[in-house]
Order: structure tokens, then sequence, then C-alpha cells
């Protein structure tokens, strides 16, 4: 699907190098001149695929970074944490819902029928080679579906970039944060490994700034501090493939332990949730008949155990244990004709998902679903090149059994069969204007399934609506790169991208409460969004590295209920800003480095209607690295520096002329409070 460049010579084959690490090793590639040294990171990609796909390297993060803190950075994305260190954080692009963005582990789909996404916030991101943030338009061989875009997170086999085979980190640092990875990466004749193993823990007692919401009254504010907010993880993988990648597999396990918070109306002392995921692939690849076929079988179990005796999270005393199991496999053909490639794929899932109340007390909640897919998509290369047009087809057929629903009106009734036939067609575009400038789109129309609890239910807390429509919707993308492949005077490493974007959802998904806390899925009707992206980096004297990111985002709801038409999406802030400055040198003759970084978005809200805001705000962070002796090198990072706890929250209207704002906790996109000043000493070794 994608045409990318290479030193040595001007030729085009048909298949792509040995050793490539990356999943689409069969593809056509363009090999011409280069200056990797003086040429951007991700220059290649950035130029030649027609998706935008923004590239996450662990390097360039701290060592205790998870997936979710790392996209967070990206343009485009923001995370949507629940509360507390290590909480569960799902990742939102482009104003979309999370459960448009789809989430993939070499090429593994993590498809849950129970719940709309996945825990990001769980994943190590050091555990990767690196994370491939696609915006907009997804290849078809990743699915091809989702307004928000995907996330494929890589496995790097073998040796590192410096040819190190062990590396071992560890650190501690505020709040009881503290943690130890080992990764083990070598080469073995022809074949290459990568294994991980991983712990990360934090007890998360900051304090907060707490107005006992009354805003106005600042008589009874105080200092607080977070309870129930720690958590304890564990992680491990093995991974091991031939050097072409033509045939891996790889076994993965995580396990975590975290206090549910709560709010800070209404904090919890004594729930808390663990969730093990285990995820077992294998892939091969062959040549049949001058096509290159890739193949792709995996098996998924998520278990999670709620514990909540006290009710102290809204919903009832609840002790839950849910067991998700997953199992499929794909088949994607790709031949080439001419200069020209067709791909043609096919897709088989099933899935069963199981909710029961520990104290036997309610019935279990079980749902299966069984899915399958066909994928065509077709390069067509003209003028040399120098145009790539893509138009792919994605159909999916879906068939869903749930159980009885277990509260409401029609409890305990026979609930039908569920069948669903998804179509998602897009079109992709990519203009080589000049060697150090790419023009690029797409359009297509893509959608959601609702997930077995907002069809189902799950045990009174959540009704059920069999009735739901499939969430769906256009979107599409412009924009254009560039990234010269040699300095300009002092100047060099240069990438730009520009970008506008737009999206329109039908029949949108979301849960109205309706008495107390219970909850019913329903379709509100259309939401659409629109925005610009801008992203720029260099580095000026081969010392001074920047890259800035910044995000327009517009959204509305367009509904017949007029308290919430033109009302923006809640969580999605407008504005946007990420930069970061890396100053990189050697000090008595060993490399050194310092950074600094700040983040700002505007306020946001959260609620459809708009009366909950989330005040703007500015963090502001740095750090340094030391590289000692042995492969040894020590590193710091101090998170918002300035010690910001208290924000501005504008009151619209003001009581007075000179009550404008009222001040309350620092707090995330879903109104939990985030910590103060903290640091973090980390010790790595490489070998």
């Amino acid at each position: 699907m994608t045409f990318r460049r290479r030193s040595i010579v001007c030729v085009l084959l048909g298949l792509a190098a040995p050793g490539d690490a990356r999943a689409e090793d069969s593809e056509t590639i363009i090999i011409v001149d280069r200056k990797p040294a003086e040429a951007a990171r991700d220059r290649d990609r950035a130029l030649d695929e027609a998706p935008f796909v923004t590239v996450l390297h662990p390097d360039e993060h701290p060592a205790t970074a998870s997936v979710a803190d790392a996209v967070a950075t990206a343009v485009g994305a923001h995370a949507r944490s629940l509360g507390g260190l290590g909480a569960y954080a799902s990742v939102s692009v482009r104003g979309a819902a999370p459960g448009h963005t789809a989430v993939l582990i070499d090429g593994v789909p993590l498809a849950r029928i129970a719940a709309v996404t996945t825990d990001l916030g769980r994943f190590a991101l050091d555990a990767f080679g690196e994370v491939d943030l696609y915006r907009g338009a997804v290849p078809v061989e990743l699915g091809g579906a989702g307004v928000g875009g995907a996330l494929n997170l890589l496995t790097h086999l073998g040796p590192g970039a410096h040819g190190e085979r062990l590396a071992l980190s560890a650190g501690m640092g505020s709040f009881g944060a503290r943690h130890v990875r080992l990764h083990h990466g070598d080469t073995y004749g022809a074949v290459q490994s990568s294994t991980t193993l991983g712990y990360q823990a934090a007890s998360g007692d900051y304090s907060y700034y707490d107005d006992n919401s009354t805003p106005l009254n600042g008589s009874d504010d105080s200092e607080r501090v977070r309870r129930n907010n720690g958590f304890t993880a564990f992680d491990g993988a093995t991974r091991w493939g031939t050097r072409d990648r033509a045939r891996v597999g790889g076994l993965r396990v995580a396990t975590t332990h975290q206090g549910l918070p709560g709010s800070t109306i209404n904090p919890s002392f004594g729930a808390s949730l663990t969730t093990t995921d285990v995820i077992a692939d294998g892939a091969f690849d062959a040549t049949v008949g001058g096509a290159a076929a890739h193949q792709l079988a995996y098996v998924l179990v998520e278990r999670q155990h709620l514990d909540d005796p006290r009710g102290e999270l809204g919903l009832g005393a609840a002790v839950r244990n849910s067991l998700t199991l997953a199992g499929g496999g794909s088949s994607t053909w790709k031949r080439a004709f001419g200069a020209h490639r067709g791909v043609l794929g096919g897709e088989l899932r099933g899935e069963r998902f199981r909710d029961r109340d520990a104290t036997g007390n309610q019935p279990a909640v079980v749902g299966n679903r069984i899915a399958g897919a066909l994928t065509g998509a077709a390069d067509l290369v003209l003028d040399d090149g120098r145009i790539v047009i893509t138009p792919a087809l994605r159909l999916e057929a879906v068939r869903t059994a749930p159980s009885a629903l277990t509260a409401g009106p029609s409890a305990l009734m026979p609930v039908a069969t569920r069948r669903d036939l998804v179509p998602s067609p897009r079109l992709t575009a990519r203009l080589a204007a000049r060697d150090e400038l790419s023009i690029k789109g797409s359009a297509g129309w893509y959608a959601r399934l609702p997930t077995l609890v907002e069809l189902f239910g799950d045990r009174g807390y959540i009704l059920g609506s069999p009735e739901l429509r499939i969430e769906r919707g256009p979107s599409a993308d412009l924009g254009v790169v560039w990234a010269p492949a040699g300095a300009l005077g002092d100047v060099d490493r240069i990438l730009v991208e520009a970008d506008g974007f737009a999206h329109r959802a039908h029949d949108t998904i979301a849960l109205i409460t309706s008495a107390g806390f219970v909850a019913r899925a329903t379709n509100l009707g259309d939401t659409q969004g629109y925005g610009a992206e801008l992203v720029a980096s260099a580095r000026y004297a081969r010392m001074l590295s920047v890259t800035a990111s910044y995000t327009r985002l517009v959204t509305a709801q367009r509904t017949l209920d007029p308290n919430l038409d033109g009302k923006p999406l809640p969580r999605a802030p407008g504005h946007t800003l990420y930069a970061r400055a890396e100053l990189a040198r050697r000090v008595l003759d060993h490399a050194a480095s310092v950074w600094a970084d700040t983040s700002w978005q505007a306020t946001s809200f959260l609620d459809p209607m708009a009366l909950n805001p989330v005040p703007a705000r500015v963090l502001i962070g740095t750090g340094a690295r030391l590289a000692l002796a042995g492969g040894v090198s020590v590193a710091l990072a101090v998170a918002n520096l300035a010690d910001t706890r208290i924000v501005r929250l504008p009151l619209d209207p003001p009581p007075s002329p000179t009550l404008t704002d009222a001040p309350t906790a620092l707090s995330d996109v879903a109104g939990f409070p985030l910590p103060g000043r903290s640091f973090y000493l980390s010790l790595d070794f490489t070998y």
C-alpha cells in the first residue's frame, strides 16, 4: 500500500529488501539516494505514505512512559484517563471517540466485543520498538476503519540500533513511583529475538487543591491527598522471527492491579481493578504464483476483577469477574502488475464475553460475536511513481448472539441474534510534487459497531439497547509534507507537515443517564468535527533539536435537542500544543543532553451540555541525561516544573465585574486532578 525510498540506486523493485523489519515486507519499494544523517528521522514514511502517520520512538520519551503518555504528545491526539497513576487511559484522535481508533500489536487487532476501546495506560512504551499512529485513513491491512485512525504497536527484533543486546533500566521518583525493566534482543543465525520483562508501580499519594464543589466560596477550600491512587504492574513479552520476518511469533502477558480513586467530589477508598492480558500470535510469509502472501493467527485473553464492596463508584456494591476470549486469523495477498499492485485479503475472528457477579446474586451476562471481512485495494502508480492513487474497500459481516437482558422492562426476555453488514470504502492519494515535497489526502466512509454492553446491558447499571444502529460517517483529510534530504545551512533534519481534516458521524452512540446512576446507550444523532494539524521539527548546528505540534479542533453536536445542538463534544479541547527542545553534545568526553518541553490545551467540557468546563492549562517539563562509562547512563526528569496545582476557572456569566474567575484544581480532560511538581531519577545500562 505504500512506497518507501531507500539508499544505493534508483530502481523500482517488486519485493521488499531483505531484513526490512516492518510488517509490509512484500510491498513495492522505490530506492533512491539518501542522506540519512541530515534527513528527519521518519522522512521516508512522511513523504511516501499516503496516510498521515506519526511514528513514536521510545528513546524520545521518559523511561516510565506508557503508550498513552507518548500518544498524548502527538499531533491530533490527546489521552483520556479515568484518574490515578497507571489508571485506564484511552486516546482520542482528531476529536473522534476513542472507539474510532483501532489498536493493534504487531498487526494483531485487540478486538473486544464488551468495551469500546483498549486501555493504553497498561502498555509500557519501551516494550516496543516503535508505535505508529495513523490519523484518518488506515492501511487496509490494519483494518481500514475508524474515523480517528489506528495505533499499531510494533516489536523490534534483534539487537538495538547501536548493536546492544541487553538493556536494563531502573528508577524511582515522586509519589512512590518506581520501575525496573529488562530487555534482551539478539541474533542466532537466521533467527532474531526480543524478550522484555518489566515492573512498574506507584503509590500516587500526591496532594491537590479541592474547592469542595463551591468555587465561589474560598473559605472551605483545602489541600487534599489523593487516596487509593496506587498501582502495581508486571509485564513480559517474548518474540522470535527470522531475519527477513518471513516467520515470526510471540507471547505477551501483562497484569495490573490499580486503585480506583473516584472523582474529587465522590472519592473511592476501597475500590480496585485487576486486569490480566495474554496475547499470542504467529505469522508467516510465502510467495505463491508471483503473489506475496502474509498469514496471521492470534489468540487474546483478558480477565478483569472489579472489587467495589462498598459501592463507592456510584453503581452499587459490586464484585465482578469478566472474561473476554478472542481468536482469529487473516490472509493477505499482494501482487505487482507492472508498476501497479493489487491487495486482496480475508479475515475471520470469534469473540466471547462473560461478566459474572462473584457474589452469585445476579445472573451472568454472556455474549458471542463472529465476524468475517473481505478487503481489497489497488495501488495505481502514475507518472513514473510521482502519483499513487489507492482505492480500497473493506466489507465486514458480523453476527452477535447475546444472552437475555438482566434488567429493565425486558429482563429475562429472549433477545434476537443481531446481524450487521458494514462496508468501509475509501480512497487515498499521494503526489510527489518534488523529492522533498508531497501532497496527500484521503476520503472514506467509516463505521463502529455497538459493543456488547451497549447492546445488552451490564446487570442493571447499563440498560441494554438491542435496537442500536451502527455509528458511521464520512471522513476526509488533505495536506502537504516538506522534508528536505539535506541541510539548509546549519539547519538539518527538517520536517514540516500541515493538513486539514473533517468528519461527520451519523447515529452517534452515547450513554445517557436516565435515573440515578442507571444509563442507557442511545443513538444521539449526528456529530461533526473539523480542524487542522501542524507539525514542524528541525536540528540546528547538529546540537539543538526542536519539534512542535499544534492541533485546532472544532466539534459540534447536531441533534434535535436544543440543549445539545451546536455544543462541543465532551473532552475535546479546541486547541492543543506540544513543543520540545533538546540540546545534545559531549561534555568531558561523555555524551550529554538536556531538554525542556511544554504542553498547552484550551478549555474543554466534561458533559454534552458544556456546563462543566475543564480550564485551560500550561505544563512545563525538563530533564537531563548523561552517559557515564561502560554503557551506563543516568537521567533526571522533572514534570510540571512550575508546580502548577491551581488553574483559574472562567465564570460565565461572571457574578460581578470583579469576580470573573475562580480557582480550581489542575486536572486532565476527564476532570481528575493532576499532581504538582514531580521528579524521576533513572539509571540505564546497555551492553
